[in-house]
């Protein structure tokens, strides 16, 4: 039940905002005043019957709304894996985002998250915080993005039957690169750096890169990995994890 919860959590929070973390758009949609509405959807179901049943499935949704000088941006992210009725992977997170003065080179942000990881004995986190970006460069087909904030952040974990609750201030910084290589070819890179005040040395790092290479004008191939290292884990769980996926999505 509570897996269904926050599915129809995540949908709501992307539907009624119709990551920064980053969407899958190229630089020149970015940078079009003209075009109000971006959306990209990737979906993927594998479903193999041998020896073994296998089951995969989830999807990605990112959503921006660009305003005169402004922007809300949404991120929604879902996968599930189970073979033989055992469940090998089941986690998502919805994160939506505040930009001001987007055309700046100082900018305010505010943003939220949601997430669970039900394997490591994420049960949910959530989070809220507010702060600013710098755009370092930004020429050509080319950029560079610089943010800091500070985060109210809210954890629930279980392992071994017992229930961790924490909740911390941090400070949240973030690198962003991303560039148009030619116009099939388009990179978004950013990686996190958040820990708390008192702790500063031991964080939580992240690194997330994405590669659109446009098929059709609608129809694009995503490849996505993403790697994280807790330095001080809430609970005794594997402290660095990483994720690779490829799909087809549809911008709309």
């Amino acid at each position: 039940m509570k897996k269904i919860f926050f599915t129809l959590l995540l949908t709501f929070t992307l539907l009624s905002s119709s990551n920064a973390q980053i969407l899958n758009f190229n630089k020149g949609l970015l940078q079009n005043d003209s075009v109000k509405w971006l959306g990209k959807l990737s979906v993927f179901f594998t479903l193999i019957d041998q020896e073994v049943t296998v089951a995969n499935m989830g999807y990605n949704i990112d959503v921006i709304r660009k305003f005169k000088n402004h922007s809300v941006m949404a991120i929604s992210k879902l996968s599930f894996a189970a073979s033989n009725n055992e469940t090998l992977l089941s986690d998502g997170y919805a994160h939506i985002r505040g930009i001001f003065n987007r055309n700046s080179n100082i900018g305010e942000e505010i943003f939220g998250q949601i997430q669970y990881n039900a394997i490591r004995g994420l049960q949910d986190r959530s989070l809220l915080g507010a702060g600013f970006r710098f755009k370092i460069f930004d020429k050509n087909k080319y950029g560079i993005i610089l943010g800091s904030a500070v985060i109210s952040e809210w954890e629930n974990w279980i392992y071994e039957e017992v229930v961790t609750s924490k909740s911390l201030w941090k400070s949240s910084n973030y690198i962003s690169l991303f560039g148009d290589v030619n116009s099939h070819f388009h990179f978004n890179i950013i990686s996190y750096y958040q820990a708390t005040y008192t702790d500063f040395f031991k964080p939580r790092v992240s690194l997330e890169v994405n590669i659109n290479l446009n098929i059709t004008a609608k129809l694009v191939f995503t490849s996505n990995f993403t790697m994280a290292h807790d330095a001080a884990p809430v609970v005794p769980v594997q402290s660095t994890i990483y994720k690779f996926k490829n799909g087809i999505g549809y911008r709309f």
